[in-house]
Protein backbone atom coordinates (compact mmCIF):
# COMPACT_ATOMS: atom_id res chain seq x y z
CA UNK A 1 0.00 0.00 0.00
CA UNK A 2 2.74 1.92 1.02
CA UNK A 3 4.67 1.80 -2.42
CA UNK A 4 1.46 2.64 -4.10
CA UNK A 5 0.67 5.90 -2.23
CA UNK A 6 4.20 7.15 -3.13
CA UNK A 7 4.31 6.24 -6.82
CA UNK A 8 0.61 8.18 -6.73
CA UNK A 9 2.14 11.01 -5.78
CA UNK A 10 5.45 11.08 -8.26
CA UNK A 11 2.78 10.79 -11.09
CA UNK A 12 1.02 13.75 -8.96
CA UNK A 13 4.16 15.86 -9.31
CA UNK A 14 5.07 14.84 -12.62
CA UNK A 15 2.21 16.16 -14.50
CA UNK A 16 1.08 18.89 -11.95
CA UNK A 17 5.07 20.24 -11.97
CA UNK A 18 5.37 20.90 -15.55
CA UNK A 19 1.74 22.37 -15.82
CA UNK A 20 3.24 25.04 -13.33
CA UNK A 21 6.34 25.70 -15.16
CA UNK A 22 3.98 26.06 -18.56
CA UNK A 23 1.51 28.41 -16.60
CA UNK A 24 4.43 30.26 -15.37
CA UNK A 25 6.20 30.80 -19.06
CA UNK A 26 3.32 31.44 -20.69
CA UNK A 27 2.34 34.03 -18.26
CA UNK A 28 5.30 36.11 -19.20
CA UNK A 29 3.75 37.10 -22.70
CA UNK A 30 4.31 40.50 -22.97
CA UNK A 31 1.26 43.12 -24.26
CA UNK A 32 -0.55 42.38 -27.33
CA UNK A 33 -1.06 46.00 -27.87
CA UNK A 34 2.21 48.12 -28.14
CA UNK A 35 0.78 51.58 -26.78
CA UNK A 36 3.72 53.75 -26.26
CA UNK A 37 3.85 53.17 -30.02
CA UNK A 38 0.83 54.36 -30.88
CA UNK A 39 0.70 56.86 -28.99
CA UNK A 40 3.52 58.83 -30.59
CA UNK A 41 0.79 59.76 -33.73
CA UNK A 42 0.96 63.17 -34.81
CA UNK A 43 -1.92 65.04 -33.21
CA UNK A 44 -4.16 67.22 -35.46
CA UNK A 45 -5.61 70.45 -34.18
CA UNK A 46 -8.40 70.18 -35.20
CA UNK A 47 -11.00 67.13 -36.59
CA UNK A 48 -10.16 66.60 -40.59
CA UNK A 49 -14.40 65.02 -40.20
CA UNK A 50 -17.00 65.66 -38.07
CA UNK A 51 -18.58 62.43 -37.08
CA UNK A 52 -18.27 59.33 -35.23
CA UNK A 53 -16.39 56.11 -36.39
CA UNK A 54 -16.98 52.12 -36.04
CA UNK A 55 -14.34 49.94 -36.07
CA UNK A 56 -14.67 46.27 -37.36
CA UNK A 57 -11.92 43.93 -37.98
CA UNK A 58 -11.48 40.20 -39.50
CA UNK A 59 -9.28 38.04 -40.57
CA UNK A 60 -8.87 35.22 -43.07
CA UNK A 61 -9.97 32.25 -41.82
CA UNK A 62 -6.94 30.55 -43.20
CA UNK A 63 -4.49 32.30 -40.41
CA UNK A 64 -4.04 31.01 -37.11
CA UNK A 65 -5.56 33.61 -34.87
CA UNK A 66 -5.64 31.65 -31.45
CA UNK A 67 -3.36 35.41 -30.43
CA UNK A 68 -6.30 37.01 -31.57
CA UNK A 69 -5.01 39.32 -33.86
CA UNK A 70 -8.01 40.94 -35.69
CA UNK A 71 -9.05 41.99 -32.20
CA UNK A 72 -5.09 43.83 -31.63
CA UNK A 73 -5.50 45.27 -34.70
CA UNK A 74 -9.20 46.72 -33.55
CA UNK A 75 -7.47 47.36 -30.40
CA UNK A 76 -4.47 49.45 -31.40
CA UNK A 77 -6.82 51.99 -34.23
CA UNK A 78 -8.84 52.98 -31.30
CA UNK A 79 -5.80 54.11 -29.75
CA UNK A 80 -4.52 55.85 -32.49
CA UNK A 81 -7.26 57.07 -34.29
CA UNK A 82 -8.22 58.54 -30.97
CA UNK A 83 -4.88 60.10 -30.30
CA UNK A 84 -4.61 61.25 -33.80
CA UNK A 85 -8.21 63.44 -33.47
CA UNK A 86 -8.91 62.74 -37.32
CA UNK A 87 -12.92 62.11 -36.44
CA UNK A 88 -15.02 64.62 -34.18
CA UNK A 89 -16.52 61.68 -32.59
CA UNK A 90 -19.80 63.46 -33.01
CA UNK A 91 -22.36 60.12 -33.66
CA UNK A 92 -25.26 62.70 -34.15
CA UNK A 93 -23.59 63.65 -37.81
CA UNK A 94 -23.09 60.04 -38.48
CA UNK A 95 -20.81 57.66 -38.12
CA UNK A 96 -17.76 56.21 -40.47
CA UNK A 97 -16.80 53.02 -40.51
CA UNK A 98 -13.84 51.50 -41.06
CA UNK A 99 -12.99 48.05 -41.82
CA UNK A 100 -9.41 46.04 -41.38
CA UNK A 101 -9.36 43.00 -42.88
CA UNK A 102 -6.06 41.09 -41.89
CA UNK A 103 -4.70 39.13 -44.95
CA UNK A 104 -1.18 37.87 -44.38
CA UNK A 105 0.01 37.66 -40.88
CA UNK A 106 2.82 35.77 -40.27
CA UNK A 107 5.89 35.33 -37.44
CA UNK A 108 8.71 33.17 -36.95
CA UNK A 109 8.18 30.67 -34.31
CA UNK A 110 11.42 30.68 -32.85
CA UNK A 111 13.90 33.14 -32.94
CA UNK A 112 17.45 34.17 -30.73
CA UNK A 113 16.38 37.72 -32.11
CA UNK A 114 13.23 40.29 -32.60
CA UNK A 115 10.94 37.22 -33.99
CA UNK A 116 10.00 39.28 -36.96
CA UNK A 117 7.00 39.01 -38.96
CA UNK A 118 5.02 40.02 -41.51
CA UNK A 119 1.25 41.87 -41.52
CA UNK A 120 -0.65 43.19 -44.29
CA UNK A 121 -3.89 44.66 -43.52
CA UNK A 122 -7.16 46.08 -46.12
CA UNK A 123 -8.79 48.72 -44.98
CA UNK A 124 -11.73 50.25 -46.31
CA UNK A 125 -13.45 53.68 -45.02
CA UNK A 126 -16.85 54.19 -45.68
CA UNK A 127 -18.66 57.66 -45.14
CA UNK A 128 -21.97 57.98 -43.15
CA UNK A 129 -23.92 57.06 -46.51
CA UNK A 130 -22.04 54.00 -46.83
CA UNK A 131 -19.87 55.16 -49.56
CA UNK A 132 -16.13 53.45 -49.92
CA UNK A 133 -14.03 56.56 -49.66
CA UNK A 134 -10.90 55.16 -49.14
CA UNK A 135 -9.66 51.54 -49.66
CA UNK A 136 -5.94 50.59 -48.93
CA UNK A 137 -3.73 47.68 -48.15
CA UNK A 138 -0.50 48.32 -45.92
CA UNK A 139 1.74 45.46 -45.44
CA UNK A 140 4.90 45.80 -43.00
CA UNK A 141 7.11 43.52 -41.62
CA UNK A 142 8.58 44.34 -38.20
CA UNK A 143 10.01 42.94 -35.18
CA UNK A 144 10.62 42.94 -31.65
CA UNK A 145 12.11 46.65 -30.54
CA UNK A 146 13.35 45.30 -27.23
CA UNK A 147 14.90 42.13 -25.87
CA UNK A 148 13.88 39.89 -23.14
CA UNK A 149 14.69 36.47 -21.69
CA UNK A 150 11.86 35.68 -22.48
CA UNK A 151 11.11 34.28 -25.91
CA UNK A 152 7.29 34.13 -25.46
CA UNK A 153 7.54 38.29 -24.44
CA UNK A 154 9.79 38.60 -27.44
CA UNK A 155 7.35 37.14 -29.64
CA UNK A 156 4.27 38.73 -28.29
CA UNK A 157 6.06 42.41 -28.73
CA UNK A 158 7.18 41.73 -31.75
CA UNK A 159 3.47 41.27 -32.90
CA UNK A 160 2.84 43.83 -31.01
CA UNK A 161 5.10 46.31 -32.57
CA UNK A 162 4.28 44.87 -36.28
CA UNK A 163 0.51 46.25 -35.46
CA UNK A 164 1.64 49.12 -34.36
CA UNK A 165 3.51 50.07 -36.96
CA UNK A 166 0.82 49.13 -39.50
CA UNK A 167 -1.93 50.75 -37.67
CA UNK A 168 0.19 54.29 -37.35
CA UNK A 169 1.01 53.83 -41.22
CA UNK A 170 -2.86 53.52 -42.02
CA UNK A 171 -3.57 56.61 -39.90
CA UNK A 172 -1.15 58.77 -41.31
CA UNK A 173 -2.49 57.89 -44.77
CA UNK A 174 -5.58 58.50 -43.55
CA UNK A 175 -5.06 62.13 -42.20
CA UNK A 176 -3.35 62.98 -45.85
CA UNK A 177 -6.06 61.09 -48.17
CA UNK A 178 -9.41 61.93 -45.92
Amino acid sequence: MKLQKTTTNSTMCAIIFPMILLGLLAGCAGPKIADDLLVKVDVLDAPIVDSGYIINSEIDPKINNHERIDSSVKASLVIALKKANIFSGNSSRGTYMINANVEVASQATMSFGSFEGKLQVKYTVYDENKNKVLEKTIYTEAGSDEWFFSGAKRHSRARAVNTAKNVLEFTEYLKNNL
